[in-house]
């Protein structure tokens, strides 16, 4: 894997404190901040699919009440679940 030189501004608070970890770990600054970033858009990354998870959920209980109110009205009188639960007793 090739790599590329980037240059970045940090506050000297928090450099000693990168400095002085990595000395404790015996890494290198730029292992470190790698492996941080990598972890810092892996969890991004698993928030957003949280998020849609939710939102899907949420999609599917609307749609679930949509059909439900709908499903009251079948021409034999009968609910959907009813129809559910005889044609899965019949079988």
């Amino acid at each position: 894997m090739s790599s590329k030189r980037i240059n970045i501004t940090i506050p000297e608070e928090n450099l000693k404190e990168i400095n002085k970890f990595c000395a404790e770990e015996k890494m290198s600054k730029s292992q470190l901040i790698r492996e941080a970033a990598l972890q810092y858009i892996a969890s991004i990354k698993e928030l957003e699919e949280k998020e849609q998870r939710r939102r899907d959920v949420e999609w599917a209980i609307k749609m679930q009440d949509k059909i439900r109110a709908k499903s009251k009205y079948f021409p034999s009188g009968k609910s959907a679940v009813e129809i559910i639960k005889e044609y899965r007793d019949s079988r």
